[in-house]
């Protein structure tokens, strides 16, 4: 292996775990209030574009960093959606304001 093959490697590695972190706090905290919508919404854009890219090459580490990485995005993505849908994200930001006006 190369030093172009190890940087496209480290590269895809790195792409694929990157929303890991982010994935594993909303699962257990369900708390997406600090989240864009939009960030997510176009993280989640590129990643499938990314996908479609790399089936019409036919460009495995393309389509197995992004079909990996579509899992985790996605998840945060409905969880927002479905958070602001729900005034959860709302509900969150009123009663950290209500903590900050009682102290």
């Amino acid at each position: 292996m190369n030093l172009i093959q190890i940087i496209g490697v480290a590269a895809a590695l790195v792409s694929t775990l990157n929303q890991l972190p982010q994935a594993w706090k909303t699962i257990r905290s369900k708390d997406t209030h600090s989240l864009s919508l939009g960030m997510y919404s176009m993280v989640w854009a590129a990643t499938a574009l990314w996908l479609t890219y790399g089936i019409l090459l036919k460009d495995t580490p393309l389509i197995l960093s992004n079909s990996v990485s579509i899992i985790p995005i996605t998840y945060i993505l409905f969880t927002k959606i479905r958070n602001t849908l729900n005034g959860k994200d709302k509900a969150v930001h009123q009663l950290l304001k209500s903590k900050d006006l009682a102290s």
